[in-house]
């Protein structure tokens, strides 16, 4: 896609990363139509300079607000699976009715943001070309939700499985800081970086990288043990404390190589350590 024709690009789910992005996306000139769940939300993006609606997945999508996401010509999907979604089918149905509406509307494009955790627990390098099997219901929605983009935007959708987001006020440290007798101190990290994803995004777009899903990844992967304890000394938390186990790292390392390759993308932040810096 021509950068120049581009006209309008909708994000639903204008959050912790679609806002930056959103941003970004406007300072390269192209307009913006952001969702949020809550009118609060809305006043904030819109002090910013973006045209936001309110918008929750399930709402009546031929309401006449609505019409600005369908007159876009890109869609970025970021409304990630909560810890509170009780039910895959309710779920899935109503982003299927979204991507319905979407193919049927003047949406040309669709970028779905998803997650490593349809690859499951596999105890092995994974790429994106590895087997997914999920094992979570977070793991087996965004499946669902990759199968339903697929279906209806074919060869005009790219999927992107990210893998544990960190950026300059969010590390998982926090989470982790003071806890005692954690689990699987040789288990890899893979973080990757906000910033690095949003470039990803950008990159797809002004490359036109359709057609394809990518993982999104860090290069390094410390153990568990050392990069928290680590990280809590150098944010100046109570480090946490972890079981001994004997053996060599393990759990499922994600190489995004050959994506980033696709992508023609240098990370920022090639390393968890540098996500600090």
């Amino acid at each position: 896609m021509d950068e120049k024709t581009l006209v309008q690009i909708a994000i639903i789910g204008c959050g912790w990363l679609g806002l930056p992005l959103g941003l970004s996306l406007q300072k390269s000139g192209h307009r913006i139509v952001a969702t949020v769940r809550s009118e609060a939300g809305c006043a904030k993006i819109r002090s910013l300079g973006i045209t936001c609606l309110q918008f929750e997945l399930g709402d009546t999508l031929t309401n006449e607000k609505f019409v600005p996401i369908f007159n876009s010509d890109l869609l970025i999907l970021n409304i990630p699976v909560g810890r509170n979604t009780t039910s895959s089918e309710k779920f899935s149905a109503n982003m299927g009715d979204l991507l319905r509406q979407a193919a049927d509307s003047n949406i040309r494009q669709v970028i779905f943001v998803s997650t490593t955790s349809v690859y499951g627990d596999q105890d092995t390098i994974i790429s994106e070309k590895s087997p997914t099997i999920p094992s979570t219901q977070s793991g087996k929605i965004n499946l669902a939700i990759e199968q339903l983009v697929q279906q209806y935007f074919a060869k005009q959708a790219c999927i992107i499985r990210p893998v544990g987001l960190v950026g300059e006020d969010r590390h998982p440290a926090h989470f982790l800081a003071g806890k005692t007798k954690l689990a699987a101190p040789n288990k890899l990290v893979n973080l990757i970086h906000q910033h690095d994803v949003i470039q990803c995004i950008e990159s797809i777009i002004k490359n036109e990288t359709w057609g394809h899903i990518l993982v999104l990844s860090a290069s390094e992967h410390p153990t568990r043990k050392d990069y928290y304890t680590w990280a809590a000394k150098h944010l100046n938390l109570t480090a946490p404390s972890f079981v001994e186990e004997q053996g060599q790292p393990s759990g499922k390392l994600i190489d995004a190589s050959k994506s980033l390759a696709i992508l023609s993308i240098n990370l920022k932040y090639p390393s968890p350590y540098d996500m600090l810096n």
